[in-house]
């Protein structure tokens, strides 16, 4: 965790406002806000098989469509199809369709065994509409997928859409589990006022792992019981040196390569001051998003350096784990930064030792 600030969002309470949460390259600019005031449901949303699915996307509801096959590898799919008709439309008119739900993510030893492999290949997820030739053409190649459970994909579909015929099909063969679709035509202008808050406090420790049960039945992601925990350890950890527990907030006030590198387990409470808000007018409503900056690397086997929490990573790096032509920041700053907060060491023995212990007949 490198930075990390709550952006307010205050606005009349006629519009929601939404960001769009879809999986991008670390490349893309700052973010847009999108304003709903009227959502609008297709008039029908059926699968490739010509099941209805419209009862299941009318609502953010934690009903998700399902009953897909899965394919070869754990977060695909055979190809499947979501076909709408938006019934009337403007096409002189902006046009945006929401689409909400999660990914049932693979892995980097699937994604290494694809990439290898010449007869299976992922399809991300298009949008197609039909053309003037009565023909389905691919008007968003660039849908990408949500990024996390529940999240919400923006898609500008202005201009791409016959309004004589209106249907439009997204295909993919990644596993992912739409909750609610809608779109608008409107393009509301109201007032939106946005303040950033910088943390007051920030303190690292140990807290353990949540239970976890499955949010809308067995087609929903996993969610965390924050109250329900446990301390045994359950992953294997990467090696190298952690950030000591204790204050961290100096290490979360900018996107400076001087940061936090948590283990699995470690917790960080993070406080804002609400001190400088105004207070809010009657009839408007007050949103928050988490801005955060850093970068994350688990323990597959074919994670590239999977075992170790070096190489560090490092805004200025241009691959990851990069060669010898680069480095990790050695000026003075950077390295008493190393000295002073990352001196806790963890090796592979603690979890070692718990896995012995849970064996029947161990010590």
């Amino acid at each position: 965790m490198d930075k990390i600030e709550l952006i307010v969002l205050d606005h009349p309470d006629s519009v929601e406002v939404f960001v769009d949460e879809r999986m991008l390259p670390p490349s893309t600019p700052d973010y847009s806000i999108y304003q709903v005031k009227e959502k609008h449901l297709p008039v029908s949303a059926r699968n490739e098989n010509g099941i209805n699915l419209l009862p299941v996307l009318a609502e953010k509801d934690d009903r998700y469509v399902s009953g897909f096959k899965l394919g070869k590898y754990q977060g695909f799919t055979e190809i499947t199809e979501l076909i709408m008709n938006l019934g009337e439309i403007c096409s002189s008119e902006s046009l945006h369709l929401y689409l909400t739900g999660w990914i049932f993510p693979s892995d980097a030893s699937i994604n290494a065994a694809i990439s290898q492999s010449s007869g299976y290949k992922t399809v991300s997820p298009v949008i197609q509409a039909i053309d003037k030739k009565g023909d389905w053409k691919t008007i968003v190649d660039d849908l990408s997928f949500p990024m996390g459970k529940d999240k919400t994909i923006v898609a500008d579909l202005t201009g791409r859409i016959l309004a004589s015929d209106p249907r439009i099909r997204i295909l993919t063969n990644m596993q992912i589990y739409w909750d609610q679709v809608f779109f608008t035509q409107d393009n509301p202008d109201a007032p939106v006022y946005s303040y950033t808050l910088t943390p007051v406090s920030a303190d690292l420790h140990y807290r353990g792992f949540s239970a976890t049960y499955r949010k809308g039945g067995r087609y929903g992601p996993h969610w965390f019981d924050y109250d329900s925990v446990t301390t045994v350890p359950k992953w294997r950890d990467l090696v190298g040196n952690y950030t000591r527990y204790g204050d961290v907030l100096p290490l979360l006030a900018e996107a400076d390569d001087m940061y936090i590198i948590l283990n699995a387990g470690d917790e960080t409470t993070i406080e804002f001051s609400a001190e400088g808000l105004p207070e809010l007018p009657a009839g408007w409503k007050r949103d928050f998003l988490i801005h955060s900056v850093g970068w994350v690397k688990d323990g597959d086997l074919n994670t590239a350096a999977g075992k170790t929490v070096d190489p560090l990573p490092f805004h200025g790096m241009t691959r990851y784990p990069y060669g010898s032509d680069e480095a990790y920041p050695s000026d003075p700053a950077h390295q008493a930064y190393l000295r002073e907060y990352n001196t806790r060491e963890v090796t592979a023995e603690e979890f070692v030792r718990a896995i012995i212990n849970e064996k029947p007949g161990s010590k």
